[in-house]
């Protein structure tokens, strides 16, 4: 028989994964990104994804506008163009791009991610 103490956890966690997303509570510091920073995200997402080129990149990730880094949380870095959420990063992992951006451009190769083999 669960304790009183687990049930309140899980009513608690499942009430974190399931909230909307706040900026004004979520978000630590924003930045805007310089070019030299862009560039190495964009080397970054090259390197992840191998099949995305140059040009590619350069037409998914252009100058302006430019790039905009919120740090969500303690782990997590997002990318974003103007208000569109394009890639992100947790911890020191792959930048990975968000699934509005991937079902945006549904013919590119991103490089595929499995979390779980039994879902």
């Amino acid at each position: 028989r669960p304790r009183a103490h687990t049930h309140t956890h899980n009513i608690y966690i499942y009430h974190k994964m399931f909230k909307k997303f706040d900026p004004s509570n979520d978000v630590s510091t924003s930045t805007q990104v310089k070019a030299s920073v862009q560039r190495a995200i964009k080397s970054q997402i090259s390197t992840s994804h191998p099949s995305l080129t140059d040009a590619i990149l350069d037409e998914l990730l252009p100058k302006k506008p430019p790039l905009v880094q919120y740090k969500v949380g303690p782990h997590l870095m997002l990318y974003c163009r103007g208000s569109e959420p394009v890639f992100f990063q947790q911890r020191d992992g792959p930048i990975l791009p968000s699934l509005k951006f991937v079902h945006k451009y549904p013919t590119l190769d991103f490089t595929n991610v499995v979390v779980d083999k039994g879902a």
